[in-house]
């Protein structure tokens, strides 16, 4: 993650240790969690669709017996997320629930849709 940082934001590295609100810190955060997912045995997919739009991660999700996908976002728009909810309609039973993470700190589902907190990862 350090030299990945170091290299994304070189001479801004302040802006990124100070928590400044103007970084995108969307590519570290998807790092961070492929990282923690990968190091809870989970495959991890992308699925990228022109008409649908792209999700960062699909994994299974063997209790269930359907696909599992995580949205990772690092903005203040994290509600927006219009090619989770494509697949989730589009999934013919296969996608019951998405996840989002975030840097909010709230816990919340809006219908089957979860959201957390990015450091959340750890525990899927």
């Amino acid at each position: 993650m350090g030299i990945l940082t170091g290299v994304l934001y070189g001479n801004n590295i302040r802006a990124v240790l100070d928590d400044e609100r103007s970084v995108n810190l969307g590519s570290v955060y998807e790092c961070v969690v492929a990282t923690e997912l990968k190091m809870r045995h989970k495959k991890l997919y992308y699925y990228d669709n022109r008409n649908k739009g792209e999700v960062n991660f699909l994994i299974d999700d063997y209790d269930s017996l359907s696909v599992l996908p995580i949205e990772v976002k690092s903005g203040k728009d994290y509600s927006v997320h219009s090619a989770l909810n494509n697949l989730l309609h589009d999934g013919a039973g296969v996608v019951k629930k998405g996840y989002v993470l975030s840097n909010s700190k709230e816990v919340k589902a809006v219908g089957n849709v979860v959201y957390l907190p990015v450091y959340y990862c750890m525990f899927m």
